[in-house]
């Protein structure tokens, strides 16, 4: 089953049962501005990036630059003042997610990965400003069911389904998990901590990526990965001490 696919499939099924669920859907053109920048174009160009990548995992990696651009978007368009540990914590955070993967293979799918980081850090940053007082649930079911109009056509280049009982078992346990529970959490995070601190927490995804691996999986974690998870673990820490404002000149 390609990624494109799986997108799509995400998008529809989650879509779905949150409206089931809900019963109503939160429409309008900030809300279709919203589910553009954080499910629609984000998703195509995590799975073009990949898609293209020499390296699929740095360019599933640079979609974590994402936590850098809220924290240089929120000081230039929300005017935040920046905490020292913040800034130091969401680059050592990154640089740790970094070094598990390397740097090497960077080509035009690393590009469209990074470019995928920048929109969704624009999305974040707009729904922070626009949507946050609406109701999350029917937000995220409008955003998903809206985002099938785009990611459809773009799946069509590279449409292979796998019919099997295992394929459609996966595709729909990350429908469930990672498109109507784990956009839920994500958008009450920006919500309510702030979308400096939420963005950072995202880092941790690679690192529970490897402590599920070799819980469900039993596969060990290289020396790289633990010593990368280390370091995201403790840039993620570093973002919620209190810390010196950082003045502008």
């Amino acid at each position: 089953m390609s990624p494109l696919v799986i997108a799509l499939i995400r998008v529809v099924v989650g879509g779905t049962i949150l409206y089931l669920y809900v019963r109503k859907l939160e429409y309008g053109v900030k809300e279709s501005i919203s589910a553009l920048l954080n499910i629609g174009i984000f998703l195509i160009l995590l799975n073009l990036g990949i898609q293209y990548a020499s390296n699929p995992g740095l360019a599933s990696t640079l979609i974590y630059t994402q936590p850098v651009f809220v924290l240089v978007l929120s000081s230039l368009i929300l005017k935040e003042k920046l905490n020292a540990l913040q800034v130091l914590g969401t680059l050592v955070a990154f640089l740790g997610v970094l070094s598990t993967v390397g740097i090497t293979g960077f080509n035009i799918g690393s590009l469209i990965a990074l470019l995928g980081g920048f929109i969704w850090a624009l999305g974040t940053l707009y729904y922070r400003i626009y949507l946050r007082e609406k109701d999350v649930l029917a937000l995220n079911s409008y955003m998903s069911l809206f985002s099938t109009l785009f990611i459809l056509p773009i799946s069509l280049t590279d449409f292979r389904i796998d019919p099997s009982i295992e394929g459609i078992g996966l595709a729909l346990l990350v429908s469930i998990t990672s498109q109507a529970l784990g956009f839920i959490l994500w958008f009450n995070a920006v919500k309510s901590i702030g979308p400096i601190k939420a963005s950072t927490f995202v880092l941790l995804v690679p690192v529970s990526s490897y402590f599920f691996s070799y819980l469900i999986l039993n596969e060990v974690p290289t020396i790289s990965e633990v010593v990368g998870s280390a370091v995201t673990l403790l840039g993620v820490f570093l973002t919620f001490l209190p810390g010196v404002l950082i003045k502008k000149a």
